[in-house]
């Protein structure tokens, strides 16, 4: 059963973003669907409301899977098994919107259980940003020496210094995914083809972990794409599933 509408939407920096899609599966050895029933249902269901939208400029694509829930609500308790630890499962639509309140509900039921909870009279509610407003590539060069305008990722025009920083920011990110998903370094049109390999040496040298230590991407576990750049046959296959025009 599908269990989600499909928008198609502007991002920030002027992508296009289609989706979600949701089946539930109650049995995955014997429920599923093949990649191209997926993005013949997802592009299907896009064209509906933009007619105009081109699936062959497709950069990525994401999927996986998530517990469902089977009370019909989030299950946001402290465990009957294990004092003091709090379940916050299940959590699916608007779980992005209900996550303030899901954590002042945590922090509630972890003082219920018996944790001190001082106030701290120092926090500042206002995160510093990461990704610094840029001018194109004005003041900015892959090959600079300044880390504030030597660029790592081109496709965004991420620098050094805005990789460092949310390398040792309080909640560290010593992977190249989580530098990704702070930074968008890899975002961009080579899906980070040219720039991870720069992303991973970067974190060996701040964080000193051996580079079998710093996990890389996973790929292509999270696509429906066969490959980070896909050729023009792939793109030709995609623009195939759009709807036929009426007359």
């Amino acid at each position: 059963r599908c269990s989600k509408s499909v928008v198609a939407q502007p991002t920030l920096w002027g992508n296009l973003l289609i989706g979600p899609l949701a089946r539930e599966l109650h049995d995955p050895k014997t429920e599923s669907a093949s990649t191209r029933d997926i993005l013949t249902e997802l592009i299907a269901k896009t064209a509906a409301t933009y007619p105009a939208f081109d699936p062959g400029m497709v950069i990525h694509s994401f999927t996986g899977a998530r517990a469902k829930s089977d009370r019909g609500d989030w299950i946001i308790e402290e465990s009957e098994a294990c004092a003091g630890f709090i379940h916050a499962a299940g959590i699916d639509s608007p779980g992005l919107a209900g996550s303030p309140a899901i954590a002042l509900e945590v922090v509630e039921l972890l003082r219920r259980a018996g944790l001190a909870t001082p106030a701290n009279d120092c926090f500042n509610p206002y995160r510093r940003p990461i990704i610094r407003p840029k001018n194109g590539w004005k003041g900015l060069s892959l090959k600079r020496d300044e880390p504030t305008a030597k660029v790592i990722c081109k496709c965004e025009l991420v620098t050094e210094a805005e990789i460092v920083d949310a390398i040792h920011r309080p909640l560290r990110c010593d992977s190249t995914q989580a530098v990704r998903k702070r930074t968008r370094a890899g975002m961009g049109h080579c899906q980070g083809t040219y720039c991870e390999s720069r992303v991973h040496e970067i974190i060996e040298r701040e964080t000193g972990k051996p580079a079998a230590e710093v996990a890389k991407r996973p790929w292509p576990e999270s696509s429906l794409l066969p490959e980070r750049w896909v050729d023009d046959s792939f793109k030709d296959m995609l623009r195939g599933l759009m709807p036929a025009k009426e007359d």
